[in-house]
């Protein structure tokens, strides 16, 4: 088994067991080597828009004797896949970029069940979800090496979320108290120090941060 930090192995957990799974932008290939490894897919797609990232991952798979059931491809997101897998990740990147992904490889991905982990604007990403008609089926919050997380597990549906939900998350993201409330609080700080510099130099957002601040503080009550 390999050693997987919080957010990788937080990733795992939300993946289904699958025939086939794509690790999108994959970098090392740790994650979908792990896929391999605890049979929860029988076959990964390995890509990532870097060639030395996919040579890592070959590296990697080859050295764990998991090559027979390892595909590799350099592309760009989705579009780099030469079949529908069942379940993807698209982790490790701004929600603009994942958004960019989810469009452009719409047919490549089909139906399948997906774990989002944006690094930025996770309030972004929920709210592209709803228009391009995905639902949120579980929320989690982690934290590994001193940053927090949000990790994301989607489907093709409908849903309908508040204001409070865009902004904070759903109430699955609240399943860990603890955890939660530590982002919370994080985000709280955040939106403090960019309220403040709304206010210093007038560039009209003030009205904007102090919503999502009296929402965070609302979420924690």
């Amino acid at each position: 088994m390999l050693r997987l930090d919080e957010r990788l192995r937080a990733i795992l957990e939300l993946a289904p067991p699958c025939r086939c799974f794509a690790d999108i932008g994959c970098d090392h290939g740790r994650l979908g080597a792990q896929m391999l490894l605890s049979q929860r897919a029988q076959r990964v797609w390995f890509t990532d828009i870097s060639a030395p990232s996919i040579a890592k991952a070959r590296r990697l798979i080859g050295q764990l004797g998991l090559s027979d059931r390892a595909v590799f491809r350099v592309g760009d997101g989705a579009r780099a896949l030469g079949e529908a897998p069942e379940a993807a990740a698209i982790a490790g990147m701004g929600a603009a970029t994942i958004a960019d992904i989810l469009r452009a490889g719409a047919d490549r991905l089909g139906g399948a069940r997906l774990i989002l982990q944006p690094n930025l604007d996770e309030s972004e990403l929920r709210e592209f979800l709803q228009r391009a008609g995905y639902a949120i089926q579980r929320e989690r919050v982690v934290r590994a090496a001193g940053r927090w997380y949000v990790l994301l597990l989607v489907c093709r549906g409908e849903m309908r979320l508040s204001e409070a939900e865009r902004i904070a998350g759903t109430a699955s993201m609240r399943e860990d108290a603890q955890a939660y409330e530590g982002y919370a609080r994080f985000r709280i700080r955040v939106a403090k120090k960019a309220l403040d510099g709304a206010r210093n130099g007038r560039d009209g957002r003030e009205e904007t941060l102090a919503r999502a601040l009296a929402i965070w503080e609302e979420a924690i009550r």
